[in-house]
């Protein structure tokens, strides 16, 4: 059970920076304040009061679009039933393409959705069709200006005086709206800053949070790891590891001593390879089993049963090297070697033996459990120690985190009160 512990008991950098800015929400407490949403409704409330007077300017001019559109439409069903008169029957063809063609668009775009003017999205949405409806006109007007200036000439005349009088209402549109958009922009700002200020308010509450349980979990691993500590002094204070670590000391100069030797008779043996490769021509293959034993591993043949027979295969090679009927170039060489290899046969044969027999009483005797239980302690106590390191870095990567954020709310909170002031002429203070 993890002990009773006490949170920033000393003054750390966080709370002393949570004191400052309490301090200072304090004071401004002492004036006009206003929570983050309370400015937010302020806001809103003074950007509807806005929209409205916009829909109100806006509404005059989208009745004047209603109704030039209506008079758009009463030309084009005037032009659909008027049978022109043509002198040439040769232009009749292009003449009434041309009739139903304008006679078409006029309608679809006269008799279009007028998008209402209850918001800022529907007031552009609102300019966005007229400069649309007005793009339209403008292409069919073009398009057809000849046969229409030609042919249907009393229509061309009311429908360019249309085609005006939607134009000077877009630009009447246009100018209100930038009106509107100039003396909204900053409480546009206002409350963008706002938003942005509320979800930075909200990071370092989390922050602040993530700190204080990053402080529990360091406190909880400290005490496990004085835990840890003091039951690894009392396994390897104790009698079993002792014993058992001589042992493996022990185990571990011997298993030296067998490297050791095996790396010497390899040594030895290396000199008459060429012997060994000579002599295995035409051999049977448990022949040649024992051949590639002794050239690649001959230390295996001391912990062999039947030591005797590669004995035997090497009198046997020494013997063809001898007789000649292996031809070498350093045969002589090769016979000195030889030699040493068959009379150190019962000398290594004993130190092996001898080796491997003390390791055999050393890994009867050895108590592995104590000892893995010191591996098991050791590795927790590796683990405990890189976690809080880790935690200590991540609690100064949020304070630093924090201290940022907070410098930052510092300058949002500046820019919206000065805003505010701006907008309402009344000195407000936003708080948390």
């Amino acid at each position: 059970m993890s002990p009773p512990f006490r949170l920033f008991k000393k003054k750390d950098d966080v709370v002393e920076e949570k004191k400052d800015i309490d301090s200072r929400n304090q004071l401004r407490n002492t004036t006009n304040s206003l929570t983050v949403s309370d400015a937010l409704i302020l806001l809103q409330n003074i950007e509807s009061e806005r929209i409205k007077s916009l829909a109100n300017d806006l509404s005059p001019i989208k009745e004047s679009v209603v109704k030039s559109l209506r008079s758009v439409e009463r030309v084009a069903n005037n032009l659909d039933i008027e049978d022109i008169k043509l002198e040439e029957a040769r232009f009749k063809s292009i003449v009434e393409n041309s009739k139903r063609t304008v006679v078409s668009s006029l309608r679809r775009e006269a008799s279009s959705d007028i998008p209402g003017l209850q918001s800022i999205h529907e007031v552009k949405k609102f300019e966005e069709k007229l400069e649309s409806i007005i793009d339209r006109f403008g292409e069919v007007s073009g398009s057809h200006s000849r046969v229409m200036n030609v042919f249907m000439k009393k229509y061309a005349g009311k429908l360019k005086g249309e085609f005006e009088t939607l134009s000077s209402l877009l630009k009447q549109t246009k100018s209100v709206v930038s009106e509107f958009e100039e003396e909204n922009s900053v409480t546009v700002k206002s409350i963008d800053l706002l938003n942005i200020y509320s979800q930075k308010i909200t990071a370092k509450k989390a922050n602040e949070d993530k700190i204080k349980d990053t402080y529990r979990e360091i406190e909880t691993l400290k005490y496990d790891l004085r835990e840890l500590k003091s039951h690894l002094s009392r396994v390897e204070n104790s009698t079993q590891f002792k014993e058992s670590y001589r042992n493996l000391e022990q185990i571990g100069v011997l298993e030296k001593e067998k490297q050791e030797f095996q790396r010497k008779v390899s040594d030895l043996y290396s000199h008459v390879s060429r012997a060994f490769t000579k002599y295995s021509y035409g051999m049977t293959k448990d022949t040649l089993g024992r051949l590639k034993v002794l050239t690649e591993e001959p230390w295996r043949i001391f912990e062999d049963a039947e030591v005797s027979s590669y004995a035997s295969l090497l009198i046997e090679i020494q013997k063809a090297v001898k007789s000649g009927k292996i031809k070498l170039k350093d045969s002589e060489r090769i016979m000195n070697y030889m030699e040493i290899i068959l009379k150190s046969l019962p000398e290594h044969h004993d130190e092996i033996r001898i080796i491997n027999l003390k390791l055999n009483v050393l890994r009867e005797n050895k108590n592995g459990a104590v000892v893995n239980r010191s591996e098991e302690l050791k590795n927790d106590i590796r683990n405990c120690t890189n976690r809080l390191g880790d935690l200590e870095q991540l609690v100064d990567q949020l304070k630093k985190q924090l201290t940022e954020n907070n410098s930052e709310c510092e300058h949002l909170v500046k820019q919206i009160d000065d805003y505010i002031l701006q907008i309402t002429g009344k000195k407000y203070f936003v708080t948390t």
